[in-house]
């Protein structure tokens, strides 16, 4: 009992898993992923010094650049946030979690790339299907993982099962929404682009155990 009670969890090895150190690992992939979408924007090189108006050509330029950056900055950092929500109400982790985590966060890390990839080519097919791709894979670990963490009981017991279910609920959205969008650039890029910010704007609204930032 009081092991559980400070986050750590034997498994059936009897190696002590602790949750602090699963969260911290964690906060660290999400903060260097969000760190390396700023790669994403770079001026074109140009074989002499440039003139005013060649220089802010260029930038101006960037706007599809800045505007893929802008939505997976949000797109990560809301990520980070249901992480830190949905494992503070939870009173232990085991290899299972820490499996599909480790999923989630190899997801992350290739966001840069395809915001880079959605950035220089934001009305093609394959740069906004890649995105989705990538988006909606993340989603579906993140699913998996509320999926085994409701199956295995891990929640606190002061956790209401409406509050477990309002976030099952806006997990599925979320990948709903993901896999649509994700489908519809095979045919209308940019409206693939809009669906992404969509579901974006989604999640900034609390739902589920995000909801109640109060707590501790």
């Amino acid at each position: 009992m009081a092991a559980a009670q400070h986050g750590r969890y034997r498994d059936i090895a009897g190696h002590a898993m602790n949750k602090a150190r699963f969260e911290a690992f964690s906060d660290g992939v999400f903060a260097f992923a969000i760190t390396l979408l700023i790669l994403g924007v770079a001026l074109p090189a140009f074989k002499t010094a440039p003139g005013e108006s060649a220089l802010r050509d260029a930038l101006l330029a960037l706007w599809p650049n800045v505007l893929a950056y802008a939505l997976s900055f949000a797109v990560i950092g809301i990520m980070w946030q249901n992480h830190h929500a949905l494992f503070r109400m939870i009173e232990r982790v085991d290899r299972t979690t820490i499996f599909l985590n480790l999923l989630l966060l190899a997801g992350t890390v290739f966001i840069p790339f395809a915001t880079s990839v959605l950035g220089t080519y934001p009305a093609m097919h394959t740069s906004t299907f890649l995105y989705g791709v990538v988006l909606t894979y993340c989603s579906t670990v993140y699913n998996l993982m509320l999926a085994h963490l409701i199956r295995s009981r891990a929640f606190r017991t002061d956790i209401s099962p409406e509050t477990v279910r309002g976030t099952l609920n806006a997990y599925r959205t979320g990948w709903t929404t993901y896999v649509a969008a994700t489908l519809i650039a095979l045919v209308a890029p940019l409206v693939s682009f809009a669906a992404y910010i969509f579901v974006t704007l989604y999640y900034l609204i609390p739902h589920g155990v995000d909801r109640d930032l109060g707590t501790p």
